[in-house]
């Protein structure tokens, strides 16, 4: 039994994308499953735990995932609200290894950045792991000495996480390398040119959402971004 995973907190989402999420997932999944929403409140029709951290706000909260005492079964994969699945995820279902990320979307940002400083940079957005050996996130996060200093100097969840590999002389694993083509940023990958081929799961980081993306125009850091009907071909319930 695999746990998928999502997180709702505060009011930056209805909860629509949960249910959405959760309807996505056993569309393109063969593998039996359990999904869980730790949430600040309860979602009908979802398996809802309760987050009961108070002092840690927004991405913060994902950090509690690796907490030992939620008992999640071994094999946990993780997706932030705003992703749409647009394809079979088996393939990310079947990873057995100990962690898994992706690597900084910015990678794939070639119009407007110098895509250097994103390489080998992991983000959280998606994550696969195994739930026993990746504990340790949360007791080291969780120590006072350090809780601390980590909300203070890093900039999220998923640069604490890179830190933390680091600290160990590890590079973390990212599913573009293992799995490429399958995982996609709608900003850089689809927005021009619609949903390439194979594409299993888009990134909707930042603006446009998922909602923005079907129904209004929105222009982030001074870009366009006009509604693209496809999206609601894959967000819905």
């Amino acid at each position: 039994m695999i746990d998928v995973v999502c997180v709702l907190w505060g009011d930056k989402y209805s909860d629509d994308y949960v249910r959405i999420l959760k309807a996505m997932v056993e569309r393109n999944t063969t593998f039996e499953h359990r999904f869980i929403c730790f949430s600040d409140r309860e979602v009908e029709g979802v398996d809802c735990r309760p987050l009961i951290y108070e002092d840690l706000q927004g991405w913060w909260q994902k950090i509690y995932l690796f907490k030992e005492g939620n008992k999640l079964n071994e094999r946990v994969v993780y997706f932030d609200l705003d992703t749409v699945i647009t394809g079979n995820i088996d393939w990310l279902m079947k990873y057995r290894g100990a962690f898994m990320g992706i690597e900084n979307l910015g990678v794939n940002n070639h119009k407007y950045e110098d895509v250097t400083q994103y390489k080998g940079v992991l983000q959280s957005g998606v994550m696969a792991w195994n739930f026993p050996r990746m504990t340790t996130v949360w007791t080291t996060f969780d120590l006072p000495q350090n809780k601390a200093n980590i909300l203070a100097n890093c900039r999220g969840d998923g640069e604490f996480l890179h830190a933390l590999f680091k600290a160990n002389n590890k590079q973390p694993k990212f599913i573009q390398h293992r799995w490429p083509g399958k995982l996609r940023s709608y900003k850089y990958e689809c927005y021009e040119n619609g949903l390439p081929e194979g594409t299993s799961i888009v990134c909707f980081h930042g603006e446009p959402s998922p909602y923005q993306a079907i129904h209004e125009t929105v222009t982030p850091w001074g870009t366009v971004y006009e509604p693209r009907k496809w999206v609601a071909e894959y967000w819905k319930m």
